[in-house]
């Protein structure tokens, strides 16, 4: 089966194309995509684990103090609000929610490295659903926080900390993500860098087919020896009886 060369011209020579070149070309760019997604996770995750340090705002007014989801009042003095808001508690359940699915995705990332995870076709559609999930989590958490803090009576002077924003940079962060693994599903990636990979590869692979040909053209050196040891024939000499026209003209 014939098969078509870049530029335009057909060759029979790449019936013999290996298969795996075509397959690496496919493969190894979703693997880079996927390995930078896990870096961004790994990061988000990070990102998100700063809110166990509870302290989220700070209240000045008629709330003094520290406002957080998990803040240890021991350490720190926290904002008498009389009760915890039913916002305070939904925000701290979407963050729990969100902190234990980053760390079951950065462990099924990390898993889909091995040769066995190849076969799943669609793993990256499901890498890209959770992020998205986490991401949303993330960020539905931290606007239930904010409008906790915006909506008290008497409103107080809300004043928030580097914690709230690494929280907020975590949930974009996740969203980023997911759409590299949604990307990475499509084939984007691929399609893009294909063409120039494609080039090097079949470069590469001619000039190993020409190398063996050159191998296999050379002869053996027993070859070698028994055609230089072969006695070489004479020319051909010329017979003494001259033709009788010519012997006519000598005369």
């Amino acid at each position: 089966m014939q098969q078509r060369v870049i530029g335009g011209t057909w060759s029979p020579e790449l019936s013999s194309f290996p298969a795996s070149v075509a397959y690496s070309w496919e493969e190894d760019p979703k693997f880079i995509l996927r390995g930078w997604s896990l870096v961004f996770s790994i990061l988000a995750t990070l990102l998100g684990l700063s809110v166990a340090d509870g302290r989220l705002a700070y209240l000045q007014g008629s709330y003094t103090g520290y406002l957080g989801i998990w803040i240890d009042c021991g350490r720190h003095k926290c904002a008498n609000l009389g009760q915890v808001t039913v916002l305070i508690h939904m925000s701290m359940g979407f963050m729990m929610l969100a902190l234990t699915l980053c760390l079951f995705l950065l462990l099924a990332m990390g898993l889909s490295f091995r040769p066995g995870f190849k076969r799943l076709s669609k793993i990256d559609l499901v890498f890209s659903s959770l992020s998205f999930s986490i991401g949303f989590l993330i960020i539905l958490s931290m606007t239930l926080f904010v409008v906790n803090c915006e909506t008290l009576k008497p409103r107080p002077q809300v004043s928030y900390l580097v914690t709230t924003y690494l929280c907020w940079g975590a949930g974009a962060l996740m969203l980023w993500v997911g759409a590299l693994n949604y990307f990475n599903h499509l084939g984007m990636w691929s399609q893009g860098t294909s063409f120039k990979e494609r080039r090097v590869s079949y470069r590469r692979w001619a000039s190993q087919q020409q190398s063996q040909r050159r191998e296999s053209e050379q002869p053996s050196p027993r070859t070698a020896s028994t055609r230089c040891s072969s006695p070489t024939q004479s020319p051909p000499r010329l017979s003494k009886q001259a033709h009788p026209s010519v012997s006519g003209c000598c005369r």
